[in-house]
């Protein structure tokens, strides 16, 4: 049975527990419109709002990015039934405060979610998070005046299960145990929150992620039906990882997060800080960075985004990077499990740099290319890519992508749809093996259309792909390539090329090679038609 919280519409109930260090917590505004608050519009509080007013300890920092998209995420499943929400967030970027602990008390305590599970790598960690909303419910003066009739003692309150006194159970699990027909009177599990189900094992044993991604689609997924809401919190710890995977899976909304979002636009002053940080023969190291960096403090910071610079500035997160290795650094704080010293370019090619927003005006050339990754080299899951790449008078190409599994009468209408959108010199599709099908399938698509074509160019690979998309890096190296920051799809194609050759996927690469070689030959008036070129073979 759901409890209204008791809020009293009047400034004198609330004022008791907002005392104090509380008050000086919380900011005045808010504080106000809690005490003025009726039953319903205090359940209405967005969860972060809700998390600032009855847990300030946990809440003393102003939120980040991540904190704001994934409280509005929640509050949206409380609103529809049969959620798969995925977030990859840093590590210590307070993912688990905000939806392993404020998000599981306010479903208990308002009744939301009668049978609620936490789930991590071991039965220890699992317990601990359930510990933590025990502690709040033992403890939270706050919670105790708002949810009195929620917040005592049902008859279970052991380390691993708590029964409220309005009926809600929150239990604990771990990764791997047996979970068939749980249930808590009619309910299978109404909520299932994952936090770390995988640890640092996972990144040296492909047995082991495939056994705790089995247990995760067999066992888990199954413990619930079809209404189930479930969350899984994560840092990619491989780029196989399961957190990784459903990151690319259909049914599941998915952000993956990172601390440094874009990297200061002088990488070369921070190389240059690191050799002085690093030092082994300077006693005086750590200093003279500090010192150096001071001396250069804005153009240091210049085109950097942090995903909280309240909890971690630039230059902690930089100490961190050389204390702790590129690798780790990169897994832990960027979601990036790959070791960028093995990947073919330097995270100084990717710096602030590169990401523009609005299409400029007067482009010499622009043209579409798309890789439908259907070929005998595609791997399951992989995407197909259409890339739009323009050329104005200095030669800067500007980049936006389109990547999504779509089986090939999708691909076409999107192909249609990106065509109209912009004003295309031509457009050419990987016409290896029956690829070339496409064309025809296109071509009819295009009847009817005011486009500067017929029919698609055909572009026939014959080179390795890994050498073919290594023809990029020039172009990285000498500033000349673009990407539109705002498009979802692009800044994927931006990770794939990070990460080449050591990502999972490289269809964005790919077609990006494909467009540079198409504008080229466009440039050259050599792929009219699409008769196809000796450009266009490569």
């Amino acid at each position: 049975m759901k409890h209204e919280p008791h809020i009293a519409e009047t400034s004198s109930a609330p004022s008791s527990p907002f005392t104090g260090a509380v008050l000086r917590a919380l900011s005045h505004d808010l504080v106000q419109r809690v005490i003025r608050s009726t039953a319903a519009e205090w359940q209405s509080l967005p969860l972060l709002d809700w998390g600032c007013c009855l847990l300030p300890a946990h809440f003393r920092l102003p939120p980040s990015r991540m904190h704001r998209w994934l409280s509005d995420e929640l509050d949206r499943c409380d609103a529809s039934r049969g959620n798969k929400l995925n977030v990859l967030g840093p590590r210590g970027s307070a993912k688990s405060t905000l939806g392993t602990l404020a998000y599981v008390l306010r479903c208990a305590l308002e009744g939301r979610e009668p049978y609620i599970w936490i789930v991590s790598d071991t039965i220890g960690q699992a317990r601990t998070h359930l510990a933590n909303v025990r502690k709040e419910l033992e403890s939270n003066a706050l919670l105790a005046a708002y949810y009195p009739h929620a917040i005592g003692r049902g008859r279970v309150w052991r380390a691993e299960s708590l029964e409220l006194a309005n009926g809600v159970v929150i239990e604990a699990y771990s990764t791997g145990q047996h979970l068939r027909g749980r249930r808590l009177r009619q309910h299978r599990p109404t909520l299932i929150i994952c936090d770390d189900l995988q640890n640092d094992a996972h990144m040296s044993s492909a047995s082991q992620r495939q056994a705790s991604r089995d247990w995760f689609h067999g066992a888990l997924l199954k413990a619930g039906d079809r209404s189930t809401n479930i969350v899984n919190f994560a840092t990619a710890l491989h780029r196989d990882a399961l957190a990784m995977e459903l990151d690319r899976s259909p049914g599941w909304r998915s952000r993956l997060f990172r601390a440094i979002e874009r990297w200061p636009e002088r990488m070369d002053l921070w190389a240059a800080w690191e050799e002085r940080y690093a030092n082994p023969r300077d006693p005086w190291a750590t200093a003279n960075a500090r010192a150096f960096f001071e001396e250069r403090r804005d153009a240091m910071l210049a085109g950097v985004e942090l995903l909280w610079p309240e909890h971690e500035d630039l230059y902690s997160l930089m100490q961190m990077g050389v204390d702790e290795g590129s690798a780790a650094f990169e897994r832990e704080k960027q979601n990036s499990p790959i070791d960028p010293s093995k990947c073919e370019w330097p995270a100084a090619y990717f710096g602030a740099h590169i990401w523009f927003e609005d299409w400029p005006h007067n482009l010499q050339i622009l043209v579409m290319t798309l890789d439908p990754s259907k070929g005998s080299d595609a791997q399951h899951g992989d995407y197909s890519a259409f890339v739009v790449l323009g050329i104005d008078a200095h030669g800067v190409m500007f980049v936006e992508a389109d990547l999504a599994r779509r089986p090939t009468p999708e691909m076409v209408e999107a192909g249609v749809l990106l065509a109209n959108q912009f004003p295309l010199d031509a457009f050419g599709v990987e016409a290896n093996q029956y690829q070339e099908l496409l064309i025809d399938e296109f071509e009819r698509a295009f009847v009817g259309y005011a486009l500067r074509f017929r029919r698609p160019s055909q572009i026939h690979n014959t080179t390795n792909k890994r050498v073919r998309i290594r023809t990029i890096g020039p172009w990285l190296a000498r500033r000349q390539l673009r990407f539109r920051g705002t498009s979802p799809s692009t800044t994927l194609l931006v990770d794939q090329l990070r990460d080449f050759p050591l990502g999972t996927h490289d269809d964005g690469p790919d077609a990006l090679e494909m467009a540079i070689r198409l504008a080229r030959a466009a440039t050259a008036g050599s792929c009219n038609d699409g008769l196809g070129s000796n450009l266009l073979s490569h």
